[in-house]
């Protein structure tokens, strides 16, 4: 295989460039789109030794793992500071001191609510420079209508994805002009003395041609090189198709077509491709999630894998090895498929830096969507580099099925117990955004970004997300863990979601991971909604929750007066309590107050809560966002719940959130106190909106 990525370029695009090395001394503009779409470079681990960061919008209460906040939602404000720049105030969403280059930008193309799709300017203030180098609208940049086009900067689904390289030699700071909102932030940080020339925008028109060259190849795909070698058998029961391969060389390109099978989707999941490399079993996974085809064949076309129409899936990330390497499609299921695989090798020159390359699969019992926790994708002890991953999520019922945040942890960030990578929500993480319910509309395939299937209706079923990454690969020196918050817009014990995903990653010889083969997993029958909903019925049975409630017992306390205290006392109640249990405040002043706020809500919404009623319960005034709404006593000579509910009205969010206030007014003539003390029993609250219903 030849070293130099732009004899690469060449064989794939036809033109001629002379540019130099790869690993150029110098890092600019010109070299990182090279390494764009240089393939075999991302075999070798990185001689630059850069660390891969982010800066996100992610809420701030999230401070450690073992303190409240971890999950908290309302991941779209977050910003470092204001200051006043040239006059005017700015919002730092990014700041780097050093050499670096800015790899990925993601916005989502609305501004605190879905009317608004103008938002705020974006500037880029390079190498300590009080002026912008870069200052635009923040949506025309990401959605490829400003200077930077596709396929570098491209909408996706109500949201934009910049994927431009910015470097910069000294620093880089960038602002937004009116408050933050949801943005992600990808950046290099390379070492000290690292020489890299600062973006111009004179350079970048100098370039026109390279940079038409780069986005006709991440547009049309290249095409693997070398020695085409096709396998095919018809597979029973445990019966493997094996390719061998010898003499130390490099997979170019990976094509598996399954066909003539009585089920095809169970198919997808049973048989599963593994392969070893140089005497260590690297990719274990089910053709159909290394491929995110779940349940059927969806076809799409990214810059590292593809399906086609006729059920042809190509990989065309590079697989090299030393000395020898096996690839197998395994069928764990007694359903027959005849299977083809095809397989395109080139020449490979194996030093110190090559790696060879993972496929890691998990998949557990369904998970309930309460309590919230961090669902690990990867963990690995070596040296390496993450590529790419995809998730696939079974989702029972009509609604939203993916709140949680990325957090991912490399080497330094497990001694500062905190993520260098913490993300907003998991459609933003794979560079679209919510505010909607996703439909089948809502898919795309873009070069490093896929919305690869949506569940019909109303994302109800299996949804695929994926994600390839190049100049945003992360590499690791020692270790890395990748979890992703499981949380959905539906919290609770009684309602579940089934998970399976996959990772895509380089590695040297001697790695160490936690993702072991499964193939109980592979050979059990693909899960359908019906095996969740029996999951869901028998949990329903054994504790009560209100359906689309948002339980108060879980929501935080947003701020309240000194003399607020929870769980003073019990509360007395008849009749059950949605998912058994309630907040319980106690108040002893007069206007003292307590404050719940309900985050990721982007349009106007009537809101209704439940509460417990008696003796000891007192007199609210009660605002949404700073209005008063109603006064509204508790007070029952009889223990019960609100019927029916405490009705708020419509309400429209302020900054993605709804802030209820409850403010004591006393216990009225006939309140009982408990040791001077009144209660709010808060059960649930319900936000109905257009959410489900919009066309």
């Amino acid at each position: 295989m030849r070293n130099n990525c732009l004899q690469l370029v060449c064989a794939w695009a036809g033109f001629i460039a002379l540019f130099g090395k790869c690993v150029a001394q110098e890092i600019n503009m010109t070299s990182l789109l090279n390494e764009m779409v240089d393939r075999e470079q991302i075999t070798r681990f990185p001689e630059t030794n850069y660390r891969t960061l982010q800066a996100s919008s992610y809420n701030r209460e999230s401070v450690s793992p073992d303190k409240p906040g971890w999950f908290a939602d309302s991941d779209g404000i977050g910003f470092i500071r204001t200051e006043e720049n040239n006059g005017r105030k700015e919002w730092v969403i990014m700041e780097d001191d050093g050499p670096g280059v800015i790899t990925k930008i993601w916005a989502v193309c609305f501004y605190y609510g879905l009317d608004n799709t103008t938002g705020a300017n974006i500037n880029f203030y390079l190498d300590g420079a009080t002026t912008p180098t870069i200052s635009t609208n923040f949506f025309k940049l990401v959605k490829g209508e400003d200077f930077v086009k596709a396929p570098f900067a491209d909408e996706s689904t109500r949201a934009g994805n910049l994927y431009f390289p910015i470097p910069y030699a000294k620093s880089c700071k960038i602002t937004m002009d009116n408050k933050a909102f949801y943005n992600i932030i990808n950046y290099r940080k390379y070492p000290e003395g690292t020489k890299v020339k600062t973006f111009t925008m004179q350079e970048f028109n100098e370039i026109l041609n390279l940079r038409d060259e780069i986005g006709t190849i991440l547009n049309d795909k290249p095409k693997g090189t070398g020695q085409l070698i096709s396998v095919s058998k018809k597979l029973k029961k445990k019966d493997a198709l094996h390719l061998p391969l010898k003499d130390g060389a490099v997979i170019t390109q990976l094509e598996i077509k399954l066909q003539n099978t009585e089920n095809l989707p169970q198919t997808l999941r049973s048989v599963v491709l593994r392969a070893e490399f140089d005497g260590k079993e690297t990719i274990w996974a089910p053709v159909g999630d290394f491929f995110s085809n779940v349940g059927k064949i969806q076809p799409y076309d990214m810059w590292e894998r593809s399906v086609k129409e006729d059920g042809t899936m190509i990989c065309r990330w590079m697989m090299p090895f030393r000395d020898d390497a096996n690839l197998y499609l395994e069928n764990y299921s007694d359903i027959g498929v005849e299977a083809t695989m095809r397989v395109t090798t080139d020449e490979y020159e194996w030093d110190d830096s090559a790696m060879h390359f993972y496929a890691t699969w998990r998949m557990d019992d369904p998970t309930p969507t309460f309590p919230l926790y961090d669902w690990n994708f990867l963990e690995a002890e070596g040296q390496g580099v993450i590529v790419g991953d995809e998730w696939a999520v079974l989702n029972p019922i009509e609604g939203w099925w993916g709140e949680g945040d990325e957090k991912i942890y490399v080497d330094g960030d497990f001694e500062e117990k905190f993520p260098s990578h913490f993300g907003t929500g998991t459609e933003d993480y794979y560079g679209w955004a919510g505010g909607k319910v996703p439909t089948p509309a809502d898919q795309f395939s873009k070069p490093f970004l896929g919305n690869i299937i949506v569940a019909n209706p109303n994302s109800k079923g299996y949804n695929v997300c994926a994600r390839t990454r190049v100049l945003d690969a992360i590499p690791f020196q020692e270790r890395i863990k990748f979890d992703v918050e499981s949380s959905c817009g539906k919290r609770s014990k009684s309602h579940f979601l089934q998970y399976a995903q996959t990772t895509f990653w380089y590695a040297k010889p001697g790695v160490e991971h936690n993702r072991n083969p499964l193939p109980k997993r592979a050979a059990a029958n693909l899960p359908q909604i019906e095996d969740l909903q029996q999951l869901i019925d028998k949990a329903s049975r054994e504790q009560y929750v209100v359906e689309d409630a948002l339980e108060a017992e879980i929501l935080p306390i947003a701020a309240k007066s000194e003399g607020v205290k929870e769980n003073f006392a019990e509360i007395p109640q008849w009749g059950e309590l949605s998912n058994g249990a309630m907040k319980s405040l106690w108040f002893e002043t007069k206007g003292d107050f307590a404050e719940i706020k309900i985050t990721e809500q982007f349009e106007k919404a009537e809101i209704a809560f439940s509460a417990t009623l008696g003796r000891s319960c007192g007199s609210f005034n009660i605002y949404v966002n700073g209005a008063l709404v109603t006064t509204q006593s508790f007070y029952s000579n009889h223990a019960g719940i609100t019927t029916p509910y405490v009705d708020l009205g419509e309400n429209e969010p302020i900054n993605n959130a709804f802030v209820i206030r409850f403010e004591y007014l006393g216990s009225g003539d006939q309140g009982e106190s408990v040791k001077g003390k009144q209660a709010l029993g808060l059960d649930f609250f319900k936000v109905k909106s257009n959410f489900l219903k919009r066309e």
